[in-house]
């Protein structure tokens, strides 16, 4: 059996209060989907993955508020600040048609719909409205909207994106 493939799903970037509880910084919605009882796991190449059990989830605005099982201190949460949390690929709540995971898009290529290669997928924002794709292209760094009217079409089997641009949204095309 082939090890899971694991992805990031958000960062624990702080401690709340003096109980134990951290503050997680969610990449996408998949956090919004899990409840107590469900696990997030700590990814360590060279270890397994230790899980982290959920004991308690809320929201504080954009950010995932959550107590494990496994710590009930302050002082034991603090070796978790800065990591990030995973589940496995096949944990992940399937997508709607035309919608993708964050994970999926880094890395492919973005060309127009005339073939003019842009460069690729670096880096996701996320921002209250759409995300924003951060696309390298010659150490420069190209940001278009993930909107309908922009994308045009996704093929994750051969890594590339199909965008049609607005005017102006880069000069020397």
């Amino acid at each position: 059996m082939s090890e899971p493939r694991w992805v990031p799903v958000g960062k624990i970037i702080r401690t709340h209060g003096v109980r134990g509880t951290v503050k997680i910084y969610p990449y996408g919605e998949t956090l919004a989907t899990l409840k107590a009882g469900s696990r997030l796991y700590r990814h360590r190449p060279e270890a397994p993955a230790p899980a982290l059990t959920i004991k308690r989830i809320r929201w504080q605005g954009r950010y995932c508020l959550n107590d494990f099982e496994e710590f009930d201190s302050l002082d034991g949460v603090q070796e978790l600040l800065g990591e990030e949390v995973f589940l496995p690929e096949n944990l992940l709540p399937p997508t709607d048609e035309d919608e993708y995971y964050h994970y999926q898009l880094l890395g492919i290529t973005v060309e127009t719909g005339t073939g003019t290669v842009l460069g690729t997928i670096k880096g996701i924002l996320s921002t209250a409205s759409y995300d924003i794709y951060l696309v390298e292209q010659h150490g420069k760094e190209i940001m278009i909207p993930a909107v309908a009217d922009v994308v045009r079409s996704v093929d994750l089997d051969s890594g590339r994106m199909r965008v049609d641009l607005p005017e102006g949204l880069i000069d020397d095309l």
